[in-house]
């Protein structure tokens, strides 16, 4: 969907008043930004981390998971500004939790952001700090390719995991502990001659 047909479909003068975001898009600073597409692999380890993490929701019974498309319009300091992150957990008790029907006024406890492969390095660093600026508590920027793990936290520290290191929900997702080969694909090898 272009954003002329995503304007036509909503019939809205200021983009900034659709809600929800259409699919594929974000809203940046009023005007609708188009979503690079993941990759198979990057959504395959997206939907993994979605897994263990809504798996840590039920169990505990201490938030909800959301993934994908889900939009946050949670950024005081920019009023036309909605993010969607890869993975997002809000602490509360989930069944008393009333889900936005549009895009969420919520800042989420927990953001993650898989890296794909038409990610750039400056716009992934932005909606990161963004997050954190909003009162997200604890980011994780998950690399594939590295096989690392960046744990951004609000204090601005930052901690990094790699194998075989065990992921951690901190003080924020009490008794979460994951291995990264949990979420992360297979090594590759390179074929034999």
């Amino acid at each position: 969907m272009t954003v002329a047909e995503a304007l036509e479909i909503y019939e809205v003068e200021d983009v900034a008043d659709i809600n929800p975001v259409p699919r594929g898009y974000e809203l940046i600073d009023g005007e609708l930004v188009e979503i690079p597409s993941m990759g198979v692999e990057s959504s395959l380890v997206l939907g993994r981390i979605f897994y263990l993490l809504h798996g840590w929701c039920e169990q505990t019974q201490l938030g909800i998971a959301i993934a994908g498309e889900a939009g946050y319009r949670c950024f005081p300091w920019k009023p036309k500004q909605v993010r969607k992150p890869d993975v997002a957990v809000i602490l509360c008790d989930p069944k008393t939790f009333i889900a936005p029907k549009g895009d969420a006024g919520i800042v989420p406890d927990l953001v993650v952001e898989v890296v794909s492969p038409n990610d750039t390095v400056v716009d992934l660093d932005t909606r990161v700090r963004e997050f954190l600026r909003a009162g997200t508590k604890l980011v994780w920027v998950v690399n594939p390719d590295t096989r690392e793990v960046l744990a951004r936290r609000a204090d601005g520290t930052i901690q990094s995991f790699t194998e075989p290191a065990d992921l951690t929900g901190e003080n924020l997702l009490p008794g979460l502990r994951v291995s990264l080969a949990a979420f992360l694909p297979p090594l590759r090898t390179a074929p034999t001659v």
